[in-house]
């Protein structure tokens, strides 16, 4: 189980939303937004069941990803 910090997204962000758009990359096992601190800027922490490999792929590929108005970044967490 791999868990993958989103920071960035928008403020109107859903579990939902992040739900669907990541499984399809690879199963999703749990995703919780945190919007203590700046809600315009909710941190999001998704658990997938993906190889280090895709961990690393969708890692390298949303990070510095600017959508919407948005910088979006994504960091592998070890823990």
């Amino acid at each position: 189980m791999k868990k993958i910090l989103f920071n960035g997204l928008k403020p109107e962000v859903t579990e939902e939303g992040i739900r669907v758009a990541l499984e399809k990359v690879g199963p999703v096992h749990s995703v919780k937004i945190y919007r203590e601190g700046d809600a315009a800027s909710p941190l999001v922490i998704v658990e997938m069941n993906i190889s280090d490999t895709l961990a690393y792929q969708l890692t390298t590929r949303v990070t510095d990803f600017w959508h919407d108005g948005h910088m979006i970044n994504a960091h592998l967490l070890l823990h």
